[in-house]
């Protein structure tokens, strides 16, 4: 880097006032420059230092100067404690003052606050204010600055004292030091993580702080005392100006760089000009200089890897084909820069640090410090080798080693213009130098001598070898560029208007030149191929040239296209194939391929093809080259290759010039084109006598308009060639219907599967007649029968299993699946069975049960429970001495069922109830079902699903309590409270209990029931099930009032079998018959009885003897009824005296049950029992017969044969 002045003004003396320059500030677009000397206010133009205004509004010394951020005004402060507010065009507009002089003055860079301060205190002026805040300080302000967002002040103070304030006067932060704080300045930079503040201190030192007052790093020892320190626009540097009479380009961690300026006087004011690489700088003297600041590009190149330095202290090293980046901070100052393989050598100001890759990788980009020479070397130019550095200085070259010791020295006749490394062995490596007077030498580093290979009139720009060191590229001052033979020195080419050359360094016949905006790449004896380009070319690698313009390295692809067709047309595949690996683009590589094929260099053509992986013609070179081994013409193979590239006619001509006729023939029918194929084909069967060829091809034809999406004539087609099942698919995917029937009925019967296949589209349209049709063609009856069930024709179905009966589940499966659907549940059991498959109507039959439980459809779920039960007894089919173990789960298996049934039959009338305000069951009927429904509960180890002992115990006690039966109302009250009850319910309950107390602890004697077998009165509840206490005979129930039925079980005398039995019943009974019908109640009132016998009513009194009673005892069956706890056993005599209609026979539709016997005790009351078991009184059972159409319990229908027995 280097300074040159731009322009400089010296200020006289003027009213007895010394000329200082103590501030400059630059307006905030850089064009102008204000600056207080003496007691004037000086304006400059910042470009050619033409002094545009002098100000005259100060009456003493003018110390400080700021321009607003938005460039609208300017203020300037002085020793006349007086504040001047200027507009941008000079023109005074406000003043105001303090009661000491101005020592600093700072605009807000936001809301364009201006800060002024003194000795005393500072203040705080606004545009849109009319008086200034002032605060005051405990010492001298020398310095002040705002922060970017304007929200802090830094304040520097005499006593050595920082003060941060915000912008509303107040302290934040107090950062303390020894020394007066002359200057001082924040990072203007953005990109910054904090804001950092540069403090200039009379103690020599430049120290960096946070805003929070933590301190960045350490104070940096300047060897003076800095009176001006600013930051460059980006932040990325600081110039420094103090008491040593310098102005210093410092970086922003504070490391010193170089010297700008040296002045005759102290420097007290050092300023950036805005976003320009310019530095105004004020003396002691009153002069005033504008330095302009050149960089200069410091850099270095080896074949892809190029470094150059950053923001003055960093190296960075880019990878030109990868674009990877590394950068190394030095921190210090960096003079020069050399790039050597793996070695990178960095000169600092007093010493060289060596580098090297970490790893030997041709992409490696990760450095290491190998070694450093910690000397102070002064060079022009530096150069690094595998183990040395070169020093170029004008006419001498320095060879150091890594150690730092001088090896060797060479002095040249002339000013050294290039050096540049050209390889070599470790240590011996080779330097290409030119001279200013034209001579080029090589220099081994080992050799002492230097040899000379050219001798040019001209100074030398630029050198470069090619790759096998045999020819030399020159570029002279003249800009022209020269390419020498290095062995018979012999002028190659020449050529104008060049600035730099550079070899390929991967091809030898090939380099670059740039000039004049133009790029010109020459390849051989061939004529340059130019381009455009900015820049400098550096470097030539394959199809990758590197241009440095300006700073900046860029790499460019360069195709290598029109060499490659000049190498094409000369047939040069060989040297063709060489530049195309250069770089050149696919199509390219495919034009190199052809070329190469047809001129049958296979070699390259396959390097070619596979480079961009065309598998067609890869193959295709395989078989040419197979061929050849086995002696086969090239001429056929250049059909093939011609019909490769699209040229048909000629490639078919080619085949038949080579007898192949038949290949012309398959060819045009790969390609689809059909009618030349057919001419061939013909032409081709004229010669041979075979048609199949022509058949082939309306085959594959038909395929082709498939393929097409033309599938009517690809049906057509298909037809033709007689393949029927492509044809039909066509047809079928677009639901052809109309076409399709014409298909099936032409064709004949033998052609099955065509047929099978038309029949499954109909059935898939669900066209019933036409698959109908076609079945019958084919004689296929299992299918029609199932497309009969398929479309629910379930006449026709059953019509066709008539004579083919084979067929039977196909039927009645999906016909019993059918009626489950439509909910025909019955019918649907029965379709099972008919199928022979019990099993699944069973298990639906426990489907409907379970739903009926969970659904509360409890009359349902009993009548499930009883076809479930009846599907147990058809299970059983042996006799009872013959029972297997299957028999016997099913007959346990059919009583459980049976039971359930009787449980949910019963409980049906309670839920009902329950869950309706409004019913039609008498209160008797529903504490019966109470009563019985405890019964059956007490026998069962646990509650049936679905039933609520809650809702009985409910029943019982409400309807109790109503008809007087109050001992069991308070029985069933006391249960209830020990359940969990439903909540609305508690309340209730508990009041029912309380009054039920108050009733009698008995119940109304007409509602107790009477044994009709001991005629013992029993208690409504009996904890040993519905049966007499007394004799443990079973009461037998309507099951529409469930009222106690007079009916008495009797069992056959062994020996008797139920034939013989109804046989003797049968019979008229004798007339000394000794057998009367019992009584029919007895009933205890106060001291008497009342009796009921014979239809005569009798009252005897309690101290009369039981005369009724012996009586009765002449009755052999009576006899038995009085035993307690013993079955009645009727004899053939017995039987005979009993009357038929005085007995009922409940028979069961299986030979393991026996039927069994009940007499009845009341022969006025006529009683039913229905074909489930179930007993009624008639009357009732033919009301509900009429109402309901069917049977309670069993569901008979009244249509159907009654299967029941009445007795009037």
């Amino acid at each position: 880097m280097r300074a040159v002045v731009a322009w400089s003004d010296k200020v006289p003396d003027r009213d007895g006032v010394k000329s200082v320059c103590y501030d400059i500030a630059f307006k905030p677009d850089g064009t102008q420059l204000v600056t207080g000397v003496g007691s004037r206010v000086l304006v400059y133009d910042a470009v050619d230092g033409d002094l545009l205004h002098s100000l005259k509004g100060h009456k003493d010394t003018v110390y400080c100067v700021a321009y607003s951020r938005d460039g609208k005004r300017f203020a300037s402060g002085g020793a006349d404690k007086t504040i001047i507010i200027w507009t941008h065009k000079a023109e005074g507009i406000l003043k105001y003052s303090h009661n000491d002089a101005i020592q600093s003055l700072a605009y807000n860079p936001v809301t364009q606050q201006l800060a002024s301060a003194t000795a005393g205190d500072f203040g705080l002026w606004s545009p849109e204010q009319k008086s200034v805040a002032k605060h005051k300080v405990s010492s001298k302000i020398l310095s002040m600055a705002w922060t970017n967002d304007g929200q802090y002040l830094a304040l520097g103070q005499f006593n050595g004292n920082i003060s941060i304030r915000d912008k509303g006067g107040s302290e934040k932060v107090l950062i303390e030091r020894t020394a007066p704080i002359w200057t001082l300045c924040w990072n203007p930079s953005r990109d910054e993580a904090y804001d950092i503040l540069a403090v200039g201190c009379w103690d020599g030192t430049l120290s960096f702080y946070q805003l929070s007052g933590i301190q960045v790093g350490k104070d940096k020892d300047m060897g003076f005392d800095p009176c001006s320190v600013s930051y460059f626009s980006n932040g990325e540097y600081i110039c420094c100006g103090g008491t040593d009479k310098k102005v210093g380009l410092i970086t922003k961690e504070g490391t010193r760089l170089t010297t700008i300026a040296e002045r005759d006087s102290w420097v007290w004011c050092a300023k950036p000009r805005p976003k320009q690489n310019y530095v105004v700088v004020g003396c002691e003297d009153g002069t005033i200089s504008m330095y302009q600041l050149i960089f200069s590009t410091v850099h270095g190149l080896y074949q892809d890897r190029y470094a150059y330095r950053d923001f003055m202290t960093d190296v960075i090293i880019q990878h030109l084909i990868t674009e990877q980046k590394v950068r190394i901070k030095c921190r210090d100052y960096v003079k020069k820069i050399a790039v050597y393989k793996d070695r990178l050598a960095v000169q600092l100001p007093d010493r060289v640090i060596i580098y090297e890759l970490s790893h030997d990788d041709a992409f490696d980009m990760h450095y290491r410090v190998s070694t450093k020479i910690q000397k102070r070397l002064d060079c022009n130019l530096l150069v690094v080798t595998s183990m040395h550095v070169i020093l170029c200085q004008e006419k001498k070259l320095q060879l150091y080693s890594f150690d730092g010791v001088k090896e060797r020295e060479w002095v040249l006749e002339s000013v050294i213009r290039y050096i540049k490394v050209v390889g070599g062995p470790a240590g011996r490596e080779g330097l290409l130098v030119g001279l200013k007077s034209g001579l080029i030498l090589k220099i081994f580093i080992d050799n002492q001598f230097p040899i000379q290979l050219i001798k040019h009139t001209t100074s030398i720009r630029c050198l470069d070898l090619s790759a096998s060191r045999g020819k030399l590229a020159v570029v002279d001052e003249n800009t022209n560029v020269m390419v020498y033979d290095l062995l018979s020195k012999e002028l190659l080419f020449e050529e104008k208007n060049a600035n730099s050359v550079a070899w390929n360094t991967e091809m030898e016949e090939m380099f670059c030149f740039s000039g004049n905006g133009m790029l010109s790449i020459k390849t051989g004896s061939f004529p340059i191929h130019q381009q455009k380009l900015q820049g400098f070319v550096v470097g030539f690698k394959g199809s990758k040239i590197f241009c440095l313009h300006y700073v900046c390295m860029q790499t460019i692809d360069v195709p290598q296209s029109a060499s490659l067709y000049r190498y094409l047309e000369k047939h040069d595949f060989a040297t063709g194939y060489k530049v195309a690996c250069l770089g050149v683009t696919e199509s390219d590589w495919r034009m190199l391929a052809m070329e190469a094929l047809q001129g049958m260099s296979l070699e390259i053509a396959r390097k070619a093809f596979i480079r961009v992986r065309d598998m067609r013609y890869i193959e295709l070179l395989n078989r040419i080259e197979q061929g050849r081994k086995t002696g086969q013409e090239d001429s056929l193979y250049l059909a093939e290759i011609l019909a490769y590239q699209g040229r048909y006619q000629e490639a078919a001509k080619m085949y038949a010039k080579c007898n192949r006729v038949e290949l012309a023939m398959e060819m045009f029918s790969d390609l689809r084109q059909f009618e030349e194929a057919k001419a061939w084909a013909e032409e081709y069967a004229k010669g041979k006598g075979d048609s199949t060829s022509v058949q082939e091809l309306i085959h594959r034809q038909a395929e082709w308009s498939e393929e097409v999406n033309d599938y009517e004539a690809a049906a057509d087609m298909y037809l033709k060639a007689k393949k029927y099942d492509r044809a039909i698919q066509i047809i079928g995917k677009n639901e052809w219907a109309d076409k399709l029937l014409e298909v099936m009925r032409s064709l004949g019967k033998m052609e099955t599967k065509a047929l099978a296949l038309c029949a499954s589209f109909f059935r898939k349209w669900g066209n019933h007649q036409y698959a109908k049709e076609t079945y019958i063609k084919l004689g296929d009856i299992k299918s029609l029968i199932g497309l009969h069930v398929e479309s629910h024709k379930w006449d026709d179905a059953f019509v066709l299993l008539k004579t083919n009966s084979e067929y039977t589940d196909e039927v009645y499966l999906p016909y019993a699946k059918y009626l489950a659907l439509n909910d025909k549940f019955d019918e649907a059991r029965l379709a099972y069975k008919n199928a022979g498959r019990p099993d699944q109507s069973t298990f639906m039959l426990e489907q409907l049960t379970h739903n009926a439980v969970m659904e509360n459809r409890f009359n349902d779920a009993a009548y499930y429970f009883w076809l479930l039960a009846r599907e147990c007894l058809d299970e059983v089919t042996n006799p009872p001495h013959a029972l297997t173990e299957q028999d016997r789960r099913m007959l346990e298996r059919f009583r459980d069922l049976y039971e359930r049934a009787q449980v949910y039959y019963a409980y049906y009338f309670i839920y009902h109830c329950m869950d309706e305000p409004f019913h039609s069951v008498f209160p008797s009927t529903l504490l019966n079902i109470g009563r019985f429904l405890l019964c059956k509960f007490s026998e069962r180890p646990e509650m049936p699903l679905g039933v609520s002992l809650a809702y009985v115990l409910h029943t019982l006690a409400k309807h109790g309590e109503a008809l007087g039966a109050y001992k069991t109302a308070r029985f069933a009250y006391n249960k209830l409270q020990s359940l969990k009850m439903p909540s609305g319910w508690h309340e209730q309950i508990d009041l029912a209990c309380v009054i039920t107390r108050s009733k009698p602890f008995s119940d109304k004697e007409d509602l107790l029931p009477v044994c009709y077998r001991c005629g013992t009165v029993n208690p409504l509840v009996n904890s040993h099930g519905d049966v007499c206490i007394n004799c443990g005979a079973v009461f037998i129930r309507s099951f529409i009032t469930f009222e106690h039925l007079p009916l008495v079980e009797f069992e056959l005398e062994r020996g008797i079998s139920d034939t013989e039995a109804m046989q003797l019943l049968e019979m008229p009974p004798p007339r000394n018959n000794m057998l009367r019908a019992p009584q029919k109640h007895s009933r205890q009132q106060d001291g008497f009885t009342e009796r009921v016998t014979d239809g005569h009513e009798r009252l005897t009194f309690d101290d009369e003897p039981q005369e009724e009673m012996l009586m009765n005892m002449d009755d052999p069956f009576h006899q038995q009824m009085a035993v307690p706890h013993s079955s009645v056993v009727v004899d053939r005599n017995i039987l005979r005296m009993l009357d038929r209609s005085e007995v009922l026979v409940r028979t069961w539709p299986c030979p393991a049950l026996p039927n069994q016997y009940f007499r009845i005790m009341d022969p006025d009351l006529p009683l039913v029992i229905d074909e489930g078991g179930q007993f009624y009184e008639a009357d009732e059972f033919e009301l509900s017969m009429l109402e309901h159409g069917h049977s309670p319990f069993t569901r008979q229908s009244t249509k159907e044969k009654p299967n029941i027995g009445i007795v009037q």
